[in-house]
């Protein structure tokens, strides 16, 4: 029974690690970006992928209280990124407009980048991710 018990303990470790490097994956793209045109769809892509992936984590961690235990500093940031930032409807707004315009580039690209340091969320999973 423990052995079973420590196999999915590792799943479970795997899983979530394998989730934050995809979204650390994603910030460092938007982190590399050069605010060029074209760009927008990169955001718009890596943007889908770190809120889609986000929402994956906090439903894991939230549905196994006892294998989160080790994760639960990243719940409550990951849920505050959710509740509180969507970029879409600006996104489709500069899209319309001003999809070539480095500055609003910029100014998208670097207020995601804010918004997913908010809470030290970033800060977390680099620490964890570089303790492997």
């Amino acid at each position: 029974m423990a052995a079973r018990q420590y196999k999915k303990m590792v799943v479970f470790s795997k899983y979530v690690e394998g989730i934050m490097r995809q979204i650390s994956d994603s910030h460092t793209v938007l982190q590399n970006l050069q605010d060029k045109p074209g760009d927008l769809d990169v955001i718009k892509r890596e943007l889908a992928r770190i809120t889609g992936i986000l929402q994956v984590l906090v439903n894991k961690l939230e549905a196994n209280p006892k294998e989160s235990e080790d994760y639960k500093y990243f719940l409550s940031p990951s849920k505050y990124y959710l509740e509180n930032h969507d970029f879409f409807r600006e996104i489709e707004t500069v899209s319309l407009l001003y999809s070539d315009d480095p500055m609003r580039l910029k100014r998208i690209r670097l207020a995601i980048l804010d918004a997913l340091d908010e809470k030290n969320l970033i800060g977390h999973m680099s620490a964890f991710l570089r303790g492997l």
